[in-house]
């Protein structure tokens, strides 16, 4: 036996050796939905914050292997402003989402993208006005959020736990993972730890100690940076935006991953969005036959396009459509034309001609309040942004236990918080404004030059901001009276250790 075990170990270490060989530094990750074993227990879809429970996040899906990553099939997604956007962000809100679309719209095809023209380190950038004020960017955030929707994951999800056995104590808590390394190099396509030239590993947190049933593999660089230091880089990471930060564009990772997604040659069986209809196709007698041709002229027949094998689009065109449906006004009907290539049944690459018609904007900017926890004791919650799509099931047979790709719808609504600024206070000794307060939320937009930072809601001044939490000028006995108060709570210190870890994430 222990021969055998030192046998596997040697292999063990051999194969390492031979992967660390061949690693280039760069990887990116991918996801779609949610498989069976990808459970909050292993910190899937529900992520757990550590070691603060009550400031978590949901994830869409659960990231993929190589090959079973989804994607938008739409080259053409549309977007608009609600109201309730309008109103609290106003028109510098509207201009810096429109600032993060054109930097998108400004890739070149996935097929002509060459990442090293990308940057690596220092793409992120910080504001000290803004930092020291622990403002988040507006367009930055969409920029995150807009390549989660293409189909993108980021550092936290280059290793990940597939098993958490238990295990026969003493001592308790005592369990057998199974980790993988669910990133990919985009010139290689093989299994990669690296991200943008930074090399990690992970180390296995398990809550079983303090009565938490979550555990996961913690990604932190080789170098030996602490969690507190580290920073991760790829925008496709929306725990990677520091307070203060903002992006200068994408980085190398997040467009090998979007060459990767997006390539013609890219092909995948994939079903169509429900509002686009390929003009004069068949449909294929199996799912797997590919785009069905008569003649060997594919679409030939005139029935309705189901399924098929498609490439990639190549790029993404983010258009702004009018809000006027969503304001109550009426919506003239937007019909968009474009070519997908596919696959037809005799191996050979042909195009298929697509209409779409929408009758309001796929992606919807919203805000709302996301507080929660309000009056229930502590420790509350809050989310800076709640945000939702769907996957559109291309139809295919599962064969075995494999995985086939799902398209990512292109409709979407992004809610951004509206209760900021956010303040907190605790204790019955820190309750007067400006004393012993901190902001966890504050939206803002700005950049690399001496220009003021734009502070939302839509009207208010940094001046009043800065005087209400450094000046303690609005202060009174025993309460908050600062205009800039979202929340106010006198709670015990566990609030206080939520809120903290809030912030740093």
């Amino acid at each position: 036996m222990a021969t055998s075990i030192l046998r596997l170990l040697s292999r063990s270490w051999g194969l390492a050796l031979a992967c660390a060989a061949i690693q280039s530094a760069s990887a990116f990750s991918v996801f779609g939905p949610a498989e069976g074993w990808q459970v909050p227990t292993l910190d899937y879809v529900t992520r757990y914050y550590y070691p603060v429970p009550s400031i978590g996040d949901v994830e869409i899906g659960g990231p993929k292997n190589y090959g079973q990553g989804s994607r938008l099939n739409t080259p053409i997604v549309t977007y608009g402003f609600d109201v309730t956007f309008l109103t609290y962000f106003g028109v510098k809100g509207v201009e810096a989402v429109d600032s993060a679309m054109a930097v998108l719209n400004a890739l070149p095809a996935a097929s002509a993208t060459v990442p090293s023209k990308f940057l690596m380190q220092g793409n992120q950038q910080i504001n000290y006005t803004a930092q020291a004020l622990d403002m988040t960017d507006l367009k930055s955030t969409v920029l995150s959020l807009m390549l989660e929707h293409m189909g993108l994951n980021g550092e936290t999800h280059i290793w990940d736990l597939h098993t958490r056995n238990g295990l026969t104590g003493p001592p308790p808590c005592l369990f057998e993972y199974v980790v993988l390394n669910r990133s990919y190099d985009p010139a290689t396509y093989l299994p990669s730890s690296y991200v943008n030239g930074v090399n990690y590993t992970y180390q296995i947190w398990d809550g079983c100690p303090v009565s938490v049933a979550v555990a996961d593999a913690i990604e932190f660089p080789v170098d030996g940076a602490s969690a507190a230091e580290l920073t991760f880089t790829a925008v496709a990471t929306r725990y990677a935006l520091a307070p203060g930060g903002y992006y200068l564009g994408l980085t190398y990772d997040d467009v090998g991953g979007l060459k990767y997604l997006y390539s013609e040659n890219n092909l995948a069986f994939e079903a169509l969005d429900p509002t686009s209809v390929a003009s004069s196709l068949t449909a294929g007698g199996s799912p797997w036959d590919g785009v069905s041709e008569t003649n060997g002229v594919a679409g030939a027949g005139g029935s309705a396009f189901v399924a098929g094998y498609l490439g990639g689009v190549e790029k993404i065109t983010y258009v702004k459509l009018p809000s006027a449906t969503i304001l109550g006004g009426t919506f003239t009907p937007r019909t968009f034309s474009y070519n997908i290539s596919a696959l037809t049944t005799k191996g050979a690459l042909t195009s298929l001609h697509i209409t779409r018609t929408v009758t309001q904007p796929d992606i919807v900017f919203s805000a709302g309040d996301l507080v929660g926890n309000t009056t229930g004791g502590a420790p509350f919650t809050y989310s800076a942004y709640a945000r939702n799509f769907n996957f559109i099931n291309s139809g295919a047979a599962v064969v075995g236990t494999g995985v086939v790709p799902e398209v990512i719808s292109p409709q979407e609504t992004i809610t951004f918080n509206d209760v900021a600024p956010i303040f907190v206070n605790f204790t019955t000794t820190f309750l007067n404004g400006g004393t012993g307060e901190f902001p966890i939320l504050l939206w803002g937009s700005f950049d690399g030059t001496t220009n003021t930072p734009v502070l939302y809601p839509s009207g208010s001044s940094i001046a009043q901001l800065t005087a209400a939490l450094f000046s303690g000028a609005n202060s009174s006995s025993g309460s908050q009276s600062t205009t800039w108060l979202g929340l106010t709570l006198g709670t015990n210190a566990a609030a206080v250790g939520a809120a903290g870890g809030a912030a740093g994430s």
